[in-house]
C-alpha cells in the first residue's frame, strides 16, 4: 500500500503573511487620507476663484436683466467721451473673443457648462406648428 498523498491545504495570503495584510490595510488608510487632504487643498486654492466667476456670474445676470441702464450709460458715454466709448469697445470685443476660446476648455475640465442653445419656439417667440400628416 502506499502512504496517502495530503494536497496542500490552501490559506488566503493575509493569513500567510499577516504582515503584508497590515502593511495594505495602512497604505489603502494613507491613500484616503492623502485623497481628503488633496480635496481640501484643491477646495482652498480653487475657492477664491470659484467667488470671483461667481460675483463675475452674478453681474453679468443683473445687466441682462437691466438693459435699458446699460444701453443709457453706453449713450451717455458716447457722447461724452467718445473716444474712451471706443477703447471700452474694443476691449469687450477682445474679452469676448478670449472667452469664446477659453470657454470649450472649461467645458471640457468641468469647470464651465456647455451653454444651451434656445429652443426654436422661444427663440422667434411663438410655437412651431405641428407638421402636417397627408
Amino acid at each position: 500500500m502506499s502512504a496517502p498523498v495530503s494536497t496542500p491545504v490552501s490559506t488566503p495570503v493575509s493569513a500567510r503573511y499577516p504582515d503584508l495584510a497590515l502593511k495594505k490595510r495602512l497604505l489603502r488608510t494613507h491613500s484616503a487620507l492623502l485623497r481628503h487632504q488633496l480635496s481640501a487643498d484643491w477646495q482652498q486654492t480653487v475657492a477664491p476663484v470659484q467667488r470671483v466667476a461667481d460675483r463675475a456670474r452674478q453681474g453679468a445676470h443683473w445687466l441682462r436683466g437691466h438693459p435699458a441702464l446699460v444701453a443709457g450709460v453706453g449713450a451717455a458715454l458716447l457722447v461724452w467721451r467718445p473716444s474712451a466709448m471706443w477703447s471700452l469697445a474694443r476691449r469687450g470685443v477682445w474679452l469676448w473673443q478670449a472667452w469664446q476660446r477659453v470657454q470649450p476648455v472649461l467645458v471640457r475640465l468641468g469647470l464651465h457648462e456647455p451653454r444651451q442653445e434656445p429652443r426654436q419656439e422661444l427663440r422667434h417667440g411663438h410655437q412651431p406648428e405641428p407638421p402636417s400628416h397627408p
